[in-house]
């Protein structure tokens, strides 16, 4: 993972996002690119965005007095953005067709924060359309990297199971994304919502080390099953695979996807079906 991409609309709502793109950029040794839209950007300054070595100070890796270059001393680099315009989804998408991350981190929130931008669910029309492996970070949740300090707490994730698109993308970047975190235990709840018994048959648990693996079968309404799943098993993480709009999800984007996203008490990492390790 060599480039994370973070697009910021500067509400608290957005601070857990942040601070997973950053701890993640700094186990990588990858560039983060912290991006904001903005109809006035003249209005806008430097310090409006959010303080990476203030947060890296707090974690211990840098002193109070740090400049900049300490940053870069620490193995990553910081690129803030500010670019103006009315449309963050086309603003953004541009910038992501030049400049293609391995990762974007998200925030999701509930007609608020991102979605101020416009009054539209900003966050799914990047997911949707950059076709890149998204991490969102719901609003109000703390997730799996601790503010204060930085330290990680992902020991369980929850990764639905369809007959499309095979879940091997979503399992391949959690057990990447555990690894960078050096999260060496893990529980893996694999659920399926029907009766395809074709599914349950056909699909191979990999073998990880340090991963072990439960299988649950539910019946009834996809994204109220997988929310409930995760609750009951206080998930750190749900990993989805996606495939345009033709996939498990996708295909009811209304519903279960956005329902997913809102919901969910954790952090949902999307991943397209044509994903590979880079």
């Amino acid at each position: 993972m060599q480039r994370i991409f973070h697009p910021t609309d500067f509400s608290n709502g957005g601070e857990s996002a942040f601070v997973h793109a950053l701890k993640l950029a700094v186990n990588a040794n990858a560039l983060l690119e912290v991006l904001h839209v903005d109809r006035h950007p003249e209005q806008v300054t430097w310090d409006d965005f959010p303080q990476v070595r203030e947060t890296l100070s707090q974690w211990g890796l840098l002193p109070d007095w740090a400049l900049p270059e300490d940053v870069e001393r620490l193995g990553i680099g910081v690129h803030k953005v500010l670019l103006a315009g009315n449309d963050p989804v086309s603003e953004i998408l541009k910038h992501l067709s030049v400049h293609r991350p391995d990762l974007i981190v998200i925030a999701a929130h509930h007609r608020e924060g991102i979605d101020r931008w416009l009054h539209q669910d900003i966050s799914k029309k990047i997911a949707r359309s950059s076709h890149t492996s998204c991490l969102f970070v719901p609003h109000g949740v703390n997730g799996f990297v601790a503010r204060k300090d930085g330290s990680i707490e992902m020991h369980k994730v929850v990764v639905p199971i369809a007959s499309e698109p095979d879940a091997v993308a979503a399992i391949a970047q959690s057990w990447a994304l555990a690894s960078l975190l050096d999260c060496k235990s893990v529980t893996a709840t694999l659920v399926h919502v029907g009766d395809d018994e074709n599914v349950l048959r056909n699909f191979a648990i990999p073998d990880i080390d340090g991963w072990t693996w439960e299988l649950v079968v539910e019946d009834g309404d996809p994204a109220t099953q997988i929310l409930k799943t995760a609750d009951d098993r206080g998930a750190d993480l749900i990993a989805l695979t996606t495939q345009g709009h033709h996939g498990f999800l996708d295909a009811l984007r209304g519903s279960t996807s956005d329902q997913i996203v809102q919901k969910a008490s954790c952090p949902i990492l999307a991943v397209p079906a044509e994903w590979h390790e880079k």
